[in-house]
């Protein structure tokens, strides 16, 4: 087993991305950062009906649009100077309420993520493992969470937060 499957996933990113009018009809690469290398292993695009609760007690509501659009997921390798500048992890064909999360499995350690698509707002959640796993504050000062299916009768999702114990700190 790799040492990026050996680590438990972490919330590494969570994030809502904003695009003018020019840029979501032309598409413009859009580049989340990593203070430190990650191993990207699930990307989930929240949708307007979907929210996420953060540690702080705040929510990161979902606004994705438009309901419908591909999106292509790159990285860099930060481990081999001889590598492609941009790797391709993958394509997702969002569609709100339907195909909204890309898994991964790789063995890429990477300091950012590159999303190519046209859209006018994306919400982005990434997890992943951490290459520095004893670290005690999460990337981006976020709590991990776990992702949780449908949980209200009107078809808005939940996510909610999944605080390790103290002994795995």
């Amino acid at each position: 087993m790799s040492q990026a499957k050996e680590f438990g996933w972490r919330l590494l990113a969570a994030e809502t991305i904003f695009h003018s009018y020019d840029s979501s009809m032309y598409g413009t690469p859009s580049v989340i950062r990593f203070d430190e290398p990650v191993n990207i292993r699930e990307i989930n695009i929240l949708s307007p009906s979907m929210y996420m609760r953060t540690s702080s007690g705040g929510f990161l509501i979902g606004g994705t649009d438009p309901i419908k659009f591909p999106v292509t997921f790159h990285c860099n390798n930060v481990d081999e100077d001889t590598a492609s500048a941009n790797v391709k992890l993958g394509e997702l064909n969002y569609e709100e309420d339907a195909s909204m999360t890309f898994r991964c499995d790789n063995e890429i350690w990477t300091n950012r993520l590159i999303v190519f698509a046209k859209y006018s707002t994306l919400t982005i959640v990434v997890y992943g493992t951490s290459k520095n796993y004893n670290a005690k504050e999460h990337l981006k000062n976020l709590s991990p969470i776990q992702r949780m299916g449908a949980k209200y009768a009107d078809g808005t999702y939940a996510f909610v937060p999944n605080y390790p114990s103290e002994s795995k700190l």
